[in-house]
């Protein structure tokens, strides 16, 4: 049996999941896994069909994600702020044989869209499709024996698209990988009670791993829509929650709040960042307010998790190590190539390849895409980087973030990471521009930290005192906050396309 359906099996009177719309019981949350099995089942839910989930992280999305699995259907994500088009060319390439959303996280006129395109199910009752929850009031609760069949999708996940458009991954069930006494159960196991995780935004596939590890040792999970800096603290306190789950910007934000320094966070042991990399300053400041208790993870959707950067690396205040993005995870190798392929020695920067016990089955519909980045086994992930000889891995960005001027390699995150290390830079997003010519300029969009005060010629003299002349942003825009996408990276092509139209680079935050 599923661990986390066993442990609910045990610990039936114990909360387990939490959320704005209350809370469910061992008890409730493993009859309604069964009875929602029943109900997907009866609308085609199978091995070989998909089902789009639209909607943020909740108890009732998280059930639900258990219960396509049961059933033996692929568990579709579909980012919510993805623009409209994406999302119709993500359904169409995935091709569900419903929806499941969220009323509460979509605006009428799309819950209208969606119920056109196929059929809908919601969360809640709401005036387009059928509420979900309600057709599974009159199942069955006893046990539904899982219909998942070895090779058949399991999970449809998309990238981040920061080397173009956003592919869809394909992952299938099959035999659990062996793993040994991995960092996630490291940092999930406690001496006193089960952890209590927060988490927020959707339900990513390092999302559902921590819920699952968490809820199998009999802990709980509360969870949030996004990652706003207020609610975050505010569901801190109020829950209790051992653990955290938080992207570097969200992390960022939660530290500026005004409240975060009366808020009391003492009952947190531990907090996994990821998203994109924290940075030495940032890490610093995480460690004053919260304690060596930051896990930073770096990982792709096609790869799952690659490498955790833990206390324990950063405990010396290295600056090298804090720069690092951690060593690679148990059960995980990574090679850094040239161009040719050849395997480089500590020290030397190329290309990032990794084996894991996660990789992707492949890009759907996608076999060219897919043979360019897998290669007996390995994946290219496209990264830039190096390993140092005890084995840390640094990235230095996307190779498609990577600038040629002349005979120089400029990478963009390795200009952000010292512009962050001013005290005055709470954040920054460093972007070429390339104009008709072919010529490329830098420029660097900058977040000043409140109170602070820097100017865009301090900032350059500390990059070109760093890192060389060819370094140096043409131009230094001071901006009220960094873009992202969907995967919680700083979105260049947005600060591209604002610049090259000669619009502020971003606006004030909504």
């Amino acid at each position: 049996m599923n661990p986390v359906l066993r442990a609910w099996e045990q610990g039936p009177d114990h909360p387990v999941l939490y959320g704005p719309e209350g809370h469910f019981t061992a008890r409730e949350a493993l009859e309604t896994v069964y009875r929602l099995a029943r109900t997907l089942a009866e609308h085609g839910v199978g091995p070989d069909r998909a089902v789009a989930l639209f909607g943020p992280v909740s108890p009732r999305m998280f059930l639900v994600a258990h219960a396509i699995q049961l059933a033996g259907g692929a568990q579709v994500e579909v980012p919510l702020n993805l623009d409209g088009p994406a999302q119709v060319r993500l359904l169409r390439e995935c091709a569900p044989v419903l929806t499941v959303a969220d009323p509460d996280a979509l605006e009428a006129a799309t819950l209208r869209a969606l119920e056109a395109d196929r059929p809908l199910l919601t969360l809640a009752p709401v005036g387009a499709g059928e509420d979900l929850f309600a057709l599974s009031r009159d199942q069955d609760a006893s046990v539904f024996s899982s219909r998942a069949r070895e090779g058949s999708p399991s999970r449809i996940s998309m990238t981040g698209g920061t080397t173009g458009r956003p592919k869809a991954v394909v992952r299938s069930f099959g035999p659990p990988p062996e793993r040994s006494a991995g960092v996630l159960s490291r940092i999930l196991s406690r001496d006193e009670g089960p952890p209590h995780v927060l988490m927020g935004d959707r339900l990513t596939g390092l999302m559902k791993t921590v819920g699952d590890l968490a809820l199998a040792r009999g802990g709980a999970l509360t969870t949030l829509p996004d990652y706003a800096p207020g609610e975050i603290l505010r569901a801190l306190e109020r829950s209790g929650a051992t653990h955290a789950i938080v992207p570097a910007h969200a992390l960022r934000s939660l530290l500026d709040h005004p409240a975060a320094g009366r808020v009391d966070l003492g009952a947190l042991e531990g907090v996994i960042c990821g998203g994109s990399a924290i940075g030495p300053a940032l890490l610093e400041r995480a460690v004053r307010r919260l304690g060596p208790i930051l896990y930073c993870t770096y990982g792709q959707t096609e790869a799952g998790n690659i490498a955790w950067l833990c206390p324990e690396d950063y405990a010396d205040g290295d600056p090298a190590a804090m720069r690092a993005c951690g060593r690679p995870s148990p059960g995980v190798e990574v090679q850094v190539r040239d161009p040719d392929g050849r395997v480089l020695a500590p020290g030397e920067r190329g290309r990032v390849w990794v084996r894991t016990p996660l990789l992707m089955d492949g890009y759907l519909g996608r076999p060219e895409a897919t043979a360019r980045v897998l290669c007996e086994g390995w994946l290219d992930t496209e990264d830039i980087g190096f390993l140092d000889e005890g084995g840390l891995l640094t990235l230095l960005g996307r190779d498609a973030d990577t600038v040629r001027l002349g005979d120089i390699t400029v990478h963009l995150a390795e200009i952000d990471a010292h512009l962050q290390e001013h005290e005055g830079v709470a954040d920054s997003a460093t972007f070429d521009i390339t104009d008709a010519s072919g010529a490329v300029e830098l420029h660097a969009a900058v977040v000043a930290r409140e109170g602070a005060h820097v100017d865009e010629e301090e900032l350059r003299a500390l990059v070109r005192e760093r890192l060389g002349p060819e370094h140096v942003p043409a131009s230094v825009v001071f901006v009220t906050h960094v873009p992202h996408t969907f995967s919680h990276e700083p979105c260049l092509e947005t600060l591209r396309a604002r610049h090259r139209d000669g619009a502020p680079p971003v606006s004030t935050p909504a």
